[in-house]
């Protein structure tokens, strides 16, 4: 071997781990980066008073007693958006792909068709929400019927109530008088 092989040779060694430093130093910094994302992007700061939705907010709403008469469990339906569509059909998409000529084509639009109705349909399933349809008769003599999320509180017949409606919206929410 030649001097100029050895100081080639020698020149590479001293690059490997300098680069495999520099490497290792920003996949650290991509981390923690990622985890301070991930840990601040959904956080809130805590607060002692209700949160209401900024629709709710300068908005003529009007409160009525009563009394409920009967609650039934339903399911809101879910959204059907653009991400179990294009989800889906991808995924078909790719599931069938494999065939060469008129007939693998075929089967790959036969796929993504597939794909994106399953995708669709499961996107639709996994974004319902568990919720009660209330039976209300309010003081005044009038009945109404609300139907509204499970996480806003579960309600039985005889709880007194207030019905709070305004702004093309109604709510229930137990009575505290």
């Amino acid at each position: 071997m030649c001097n100029a092989d050895r100081s080639f040779a020698s020149y590479g060694q001293g690059l490997v781990p300098s680069f495999k430093k520099m490497i290792n130093r920003t996949l650290h910094r991509v981390f923690w980066l990622g985890v301070t994302a991930a840990l601040f992007s959904g956080c809130t700061l805590p607060s002692s008073r209700r949160l209401v939705p900024s629709a709710q907010a300068n908005v003529l709403q009007r409160a009525d007693l009563g009394t409920v008469t009967s609650v039934r469990a339903v399911n809101i339906e879910g959204r059907k958006g653009q991400i179990g569509l294009f989800g889906g059909g991808l995924v078909g998409s790719a599931a069938a792909s494999g065939g060469s000529g008129v007939s693998g084509a075929l089967v790959k639009a036969a796929g993504t068709v597939v794909g994106a109705v399953g995708g669709q349909a499961s996107e639709e399933a996994l974004t319902r929400q568990r919720a009660q349809e209330i039976t209300i008769r309010l003081d005044d003599g009038s009945t109404v019927s609300i139907t509204q999320e499970s996480a806003t509180g579960l309600f039985i017949d005889g709880d007194r109530v207030r019905v709070i409606n305004g702004g093309g919206s109604a709510r229930v929410v137990l009575a505290t008088n």
